[in-house]
């Protein structure tokens, strides 16, 4: 398959020796010194993109005008999905805030234990994520989606809370905290504690490897398909 990298940076040249790996061929690399345009696309079967959230809507739009297909690792654009879905019509777009196959496994294995928990009124859950001090956002899009999955199935659980706490939390909130220090790849844990005893379940990333290996395999599994996908459509 042949893929253009759009966002050249740490994820770019992961997944670039990942589909070396793998046999496919880089035809094209696009940094922030060199934005994409719709001629310099032609050659390729796929994109994939990390880059920022300031440039991302821009280079999704880029994709569908030279109608291909684009893998998007990239967050902080989801309020824009409903104008980007109109232009999906030649192509496919897939979208995750992880690409990781071990994370989306984990993503499933938390919905299983947020169901069982829906109803066990002990137990209060919470997130909390450790990241390098590099990363940019805060909370990580990671953890925002397993908010999302937990607010979805305990009921008790109206709203997210990402900020420091100066007072008590509100028993309907849901607290998400970060810690950005050193140069951790990515550790997510989602608990429920309560009085009598405490479970957590816990992913680490040993390194940026699993995230390029499930974007590539994403991009394998997006093209020739048209429509607007997630990681949770893809076999893993």
């Amino acid at each position: 398959m042949r893929i253009a990298l759009i966002g050249y940076g740490k994820m770019g040249k992961e997944i670039e020796a990942a589909a070396l790996a793998a046999g496919d061929t880089i035809v094209q690399k696009f940094d922030v010194d060199r934005p994409a345009d719709v001629a310099s696309l032609s050659d390729a079967d796929v994109c994939i993109e990390f880059s920022t959230p300031e440039t991302v809507v821009g280079n999704i739009q880029l994709a569908l005008k030279a109608q291909k297909d684009i893998v998007v690792g990239t967050t902080g654009w989801y309020d824009r999905l409903p104008e980007l879905k109109a232009l999906v019509a030649h192509s496919g777009l897939l979208y995750s805030a992880n690409f990781s196959v071990g994370v989306n496994m984990y993503f499933r294995i938390v919905a299983a234990a947020a169901e069982l928990m829906r109803n066990a009124k002990d137990y209060d859950p919470y997130i909390h994520e450790l990241h390098h001090r590099q990363k940019a956002d805060s909370p990580s899009g990671t953890a925002l989606r397993l908010a999302d999955i937990l607010l979805k199935r305990i009921d008790r659980k109206k709203s997210i809370a990402t900020q420091r706490m100066d007072g008590k939390i509100a028993s309907d909130a849901l607290h998400v905290t970060s810690t950005r220090v050193g140069t951790f790849a990515g550790t997510h844990t989602v608990g429920f504690d309560s009085e009598a005893d405490l479970i957590e379940i816990t992913h680490t990333a040993r390194s940026r490897k699993g995230f390029a290996l499930g974007a590539l395999r994403a991009a394998h599994w997006l093209h020739g398909r048209k429509g607007v996908f997630t990681m949770d459509d893809v076999d893993l």
